[in-house]
């Protein structure tokens, strides 16, 4: 059972691609997508990968990495004490005839959102305004949209075009939506103005905007030998746009020493008194070797501070304060760098302010 969750949010500084393995469309590369919705997707296998191997730069203690992450080679002694959901999409970015873009989201993904936050216990989550609908029907009107009453996007008064689409204005964003989403979000010039960019639409809308309003590059693959371009060797690839945000939530168990529960429950619970680990080491079940060891894992988690499921969880915000980490793609080209926010939501009233990375 896990003793500790954290909301983490991903702001894309640059376009990122994220593999899916496969296609059946024109795209020869496209990127990851949840197969019930096709909202983009990054899948939680390459963002733990992308943090294990940051933190085994970062901190250079294989013993820490280990215990926080598993071990690397193949046995199955013990498990990883932090588990990772995907990252799903909460805002999208596209283009706005006025105020630059727009970041769009809609009732689904915030409702599927809220949902997330009463997960992790939040007392207070969002408050999501009602959509307008079609006449006489229960259906999403397609054609409006919500945005707040100061939005940079508003054309006439009541009028926003995003990419080829023109939406007319429906009653406003309360300012209190973006604030609280903007509590767990990354903070820079740009989320710190997140009213003056969020604009709802109908789910119809959103799965369209994120399924086409993609980017698209083409490139060519180099034969070694001559220099020239290889033949037959023209590729497309998909790119989910900078500024997209998603969000995953964490889960933190005790780490595993190899000791009984209760022994470890005895060390934990006053991290102010070093134990005496002869004493410990008596307690510990198994041959001299094993006791030896056990009792050495113990005092380096001890003295490094990774011994609680708190302590894991100062760790990896302090990680992830510090680096921009590189999901996908090649980073030679720059692509696939994103800022994260880790929060911990065991408390009321909407994200803990971090400082970012």
């Amino acid at each position: 059972m896990y003793r500790k969750s954290a909301l983490m949010t991903f702001y894309a500084e640059s376009p990122i691609h994220m593999g899916a393995g496969q296609s059946v469309s024109y795209v020869d590369l496209p990127i990851q997508r949840e197969r019930h919705t096709s909202f983009p997707v990054l899948w939680a296998s390459g963002i733990k990968g992308v943090i294990r191997d940051q933190a085994s730069r970062s901190w250079n203690d294989n013993d820490k990495v280990e215990t926080i992450f598993g071990p690397t080679d193949g046995s199955s002694d013990f498990a990883s004490c932090i588990s990772i959901t995907d990252a799903k999409i909460l805002l999208y970015p596209v283009r706005s005839v006025k105020g630059v873009f727009a970041w769009i989201t809609c009732p689904f993904v915030l409702k599927r959102f809220n949902d997330d936050l009463k997960a992790l216990n939040v007392e207070r989550g969002i408050t999501i305004p009602e959509f307008p609908k079609r006449n006489n029907s229960d259906e999403q009107d397609d054609e409006k949209i919500l945005i707040a009453q100061d939005s940079k996007m508003k054309i006439d008064g009541n009028k926003v075009s995003l990419e080829e689409f023109v939406f007319e204005v429906n009653p406003s964003i309360d300012k209190d939506l973006a604030q609280s989403i903007g509590n767990y979000l990354p903070h820079n010039s740009l989320t710190m103005d997140l009213n003056g960019h969020i604009a709802i639409v109908s789910d119809n809308v959103f799965k369209d905007f994120v399924n086409y309003a993609v980017e698209i590059r083409t490139g060519v693959r180099i034969d070694q030998a001559k220099g020239t371009v290889k033949e037959g060797a023209l590729f497309s690839e998909e790119f989910v746009p900078s500024e997209s945000i998603f969000y995953s939530i964490v889960f933190i168990t005790e780490p595993y020493f190899g000791i009984e529960k209760v022994l470890y429950e005895e060390l934990a619970k006053d991290r102010n008194k070093e134990p005496n680990w002869d004493e410990v080491k008596g307690k510990i079940k198994g041959d001299a070797n094993k006791k030896d060891k056990i009792t050495t894992k113990l005092q380096r988690a001890w003295a490094g501070k990774y011994f609680t499921a708190d302590e894991i969880m100062i760790s990896l915000e302090k990680l992830l304060d510090k680096y921009l980490l590189q999901l996908g793609g090649d980073e030679t080209t720059g692509k696939g760098y994103v800022r994260v926010k880790l929060c911990s939501t065991n408390h009321s009233g909407g994200g803990k302010h971090e400082k970012n990375s």
